[in-house]
C-alpha cells in the first residue's frame, strides 16, 4: 500500500465531489486522500477540509493506490508524458472522468498494463444524486471495478458497460441530460411568467414536480406511459398539453438531440 489510499489529480468541482462522497461513505478518512489543484486558494481550502494537498501532480500518481484523473481533456497532452516519466512498476488504478480520452490514448502513454476505469458522471453527483456509467480496460481487475462501482453508487446510480464505446452512447442519458432537464424547466418557467406567475413561485413548484415525478418512475410500480395515463383524465386539461407534445414530435426531437450529442462524443475521441 502506498502513502495514500486515494488521490485526485485535478481537484475541481467534480474531483472534489468524488472524494467527498467517498469520505462521506466511510471508504477512507480525509487524511488518506492526496489532492492536487493548480490554485493555491483551492489547495488551502482542501487542506482545511482535512485532505493532504500537493503542488506537484506527479506525487498523486506515485503516492496513491487509486487516482482520479480530473483534469480537462485538453490537458492530457501535458499531463500524461509527465506521469509516464515516473516509470512506475506498481501503477495505481486510474479513474478517468474525461470525456473523449480513450483507454488507447492513456495506455499509449502509460502502458497497456495500467489499470484504468473510465467513468461518465454527471453534475448532480455534486449533490450525491448523480448517475455514472463505468467501463474498465483489460488491465483493471474485477475487484477494482467493484470498488469503483461502490464508490459511484454512494453518490447516486451507477451502471457498468462492457464496451468503451458505450460511454459515448450513454452521454445523452446521463452526462448531457441535466442540461436538457434544465432547458425543460426553464421553458415551463417562461410559460408561467406569461400567465402572471413569478419565477420565485413557479420554479419551486416545477422543480419539486420534476423530482417527485422521477421518484414515481423509480418506484417501478408503473411504466412512464402508465403514469402519463394516470394523470391524463379523458377530456381533462393534461391530455390537451400531451397532444401538443405528440403533434410536435417530442420523441423525434429527443432522438435527434441524443444522436447529435453522441456523434459529437465520437468526434472528440478521434
Amino acid at each position: 500500500m502506498k502513502a495514500y489510499q486515494f488521490g485526485v489529480l485535478g481537484a475541481g468541482n467534480m474531483g472534489r465531489a468524488i472524494v467527498d462522497g467517498a469520505v462521506r461513505a466511510g471508504m477512507f478518512p480525509a487524511k488518506s486522500a492526496l489532492l492536487f489543484n493548480r490554485s493555491a486558494d483551492k489547495r488551502a481550502e482542501n487542506q482545511k477540509m482535512g485532505y493532504a494537498v500537493t503542488e506537484d501532480y506527479t506525487k498523486v500518481y506515485t503516492g496513491c493506490d487509486t487516482v482520479v484523473l480530473g483534469v480537462k481533456p485538453q490537458n492530457f497532452g501535458e499531463v500524461l508524458p509527465r506521469l509516464a516519466a515516473c516509470a512506475l512498476s506498481d501503477k495505481p488504478l486510474l479513474i478517468s472522468i474525461a470525456a473523449g480520452v480513450t483507454f488507447s490514448k492513456i495506455e499509449q502513454a502509460l502502458g497497456a498494463d495500467t489499470p484504468i476505469i473510465r467513468v461518465m458522471p454527471n453534475t448532480p453527483l455534486l449533490l450525491g444524486e448523480g448517475a455514472s456509467a463505468l467501463v474498465k480496460n483489460a488491465a483493471a481487475s474485477a475487484g477494482q471495478l467493484d470498488a469503483a462501482v461502490r464508490l459511484f453508487s454512494s453518490m447516486g446510480a451507477a451502471a457498468v458497460f462492457e464496451k468503451e464505446d458505450m460511454l459515448n452512447e450513454i452521454i445523452p442519458y446521463n452526462g448531457s441530460l441535466p442540461a436538457f432537464v434544465y432547458q425543460f424547466i426553464e421553458a415551463f418557467a417562461k410559460s408561467a411568467a406569461q400567465h402572471g406567475i413569478s419565477r420565485e413561485d413557479a420554479l419551486p413548484l416545477i422543480c419539486k414536480t420534476v423530482i417527485g415525478s422521477a421518484k414515481m418512475v423509480l418506484q417501478g410500480d408503473k411504466t412512464p406511459a402508465e403514469l402519463i395515463g394516470a394523470v391524463c383524465s379523458p377530456g381533462g386539461t393534461t391530455i390537451e398539453g400531451v397532444r401538443v407534445f405528440d403533434s410536435r414530435g417530442l420523441d423525434e426531437i429527443v432522438a435527434e438531440a441524443s444522436d447529435k450529442a453522441i456523434a459529437r462524443a465520437y468526434e472528440l475521441g478521434k
